[in-house]
């Protein structure tokens, strides 16, 4: 098999995100520093080269996607496939609220996520599904890069699937607005040579403890 590239890049904040309310399939916009960290993640296509992004049909997808087509003059192709996690009744809910009114569940999502099936939702098992065969799609194209903007859950389950680990280790990972993941696929295995780096946001290594909303 050839190698394959793969650019991981969570949407930039969304007015949302700063406002902790769980959004899942809710197209909330970028905020203003959401449209700011999706221009400056636009000056990575420099580095890239030649590629195809693919990218979640919700607004705070493609608003990051954008600047970042227009600067490196790349295709957009749209999936529902890499949508974010259908949070159910949690949606349109702040994260208090949440812990009041589904207090067990809650803490189960925080200790055992794979365990959670959203009220009216999804499971972690479900987006893991959708996503992958996204990776299928994309490697049927035969393409040696492909740029994917997408979510924090789905960035976590398709990490899972390339690391081979069980989706209880989803909160392992740690990955801020506009962070930046690579993964090589070459001769069936796959390697991370980059991992949530936010070095082109000119915020460095600061800790975010932003929770999958």
């Amino acid at each position: 098999m050839r190698k394959l590239r793969y650019y991981l890049i969570r949407h930039g904040e969304t007015t949302w995100n700063a406002r902790e309310i769980f959004q899942g399939k809710q197209d909330a916009p970028l905020s203003e520093k959401g449209l700011m960290q999706a221009q400056l993640t636009s000056n990575i296509a420099t580095k890239i080269g030649k590629a195809t992004i693919w990218c979640s049909s919700l607004l705070r997808a493609r608003q990051t996607a954008k600047p970042l087509a227009e600067r490196g003059g790349y295709e957009i192709l749209i999936d529902d496939g890499l949508m974010e996690i259908d949070h159910g009744e949690w949606e349109c809910l702040h994260v208090e609220e949440v812990k009041r009114l589904y207090p067990e569940l809650f803490d189960l999502w925080l200790r055992q996520p794979d365990k959670v099936l959203m009220p009216g939702g999804e499971s972690l098992k479900d987006v893991q599904g959708r996503a992958v065969k996204v990776l299928d799609r994309i490697r049927q194209r035969g393409e040696g890069q492909a740029i994917i903007v997408t979510h924090d859950a789905v960035i976590k389950c398709l990490l899972c699937h390339w690391l081979e680990l069980p989706l209880s280790g989803f909160w392992r990972f740690r990955l801020a607005n506009c962070s930046v993941s690579i993964v090589e696929e070459e001769d069936g295995r796959a390697t991370v040579p980059l991992l949530g780096d936010i070095c082109h946001l000119e915020s460095g290594w600061r800790w975010s403890k932003q929770r999958s909303l």
